[in-house]
């Protein structure tokens, strides 16, 4: 009984591992390039090919856009249709807190702001990321001269 009791365990034991694994999200990834290579400055002025990221738990959704901001902080949001026309964005007027949706110097992604529905959005600047740093070239193995 103990033999099979333990031959189960150590069955389902990979499986427990991997169900705790959770994909990162769309957010997430830009969020981990985002800190790895850093942004440009965003300035003020109409921004499109941004991202706009919906959460809401371990959940996102990441839709196209574009936005307008004026002293560092984004004050209007537009989504993109398929066929590539915009539509303002009626999250602005459902937000928690009455705060601007400020852009960090250097972060490339906007501030959180917290909906009435509990879903966290920002406006990720895809265009602000630096690109990779250079790598070193690597000396050409002896065997194969």
């Amino acid at each position: 009984m103990n033999r099979l009791l333990l031959g189960l365990l150590l069955l389902c034991l990979p499986m427990l591992t991997i169900a705790q694994e959770t994909p990162a999200n769309c957010y997430d990834k830009y969020s981990k390039k985002f800190t790895e290579r850093g942004a440009f400055i965003v300035e003020d002025g109409i921004h499109e090919d941004i991202i706009i990221t919906i959460r809401k738990g371990n959940t996102a959704e990441c839709v196209p856009g574009k936005v307008r901001v004026e002293k560092g902080a984004v004050i209007a949001m537009y989504r993109r249709f398929s066929d590539g026309t915009y539509e303002e964005t009626p999250l602005v007027k459902s937000y928690k807190h009455k705060e601007e949706m400020t852009i960090t110097s250097g972060s490339g992604i906007s501030k959180s702001m917290l909906t009435v529905d509990d879903e966290v959005i920002n406006v990720v600047f895809t265009k602000h990321i630096k690109p990779p740093k250079k790598k070193f070239a690597t000396a050409t193995d002896p065997d194969d001269l």
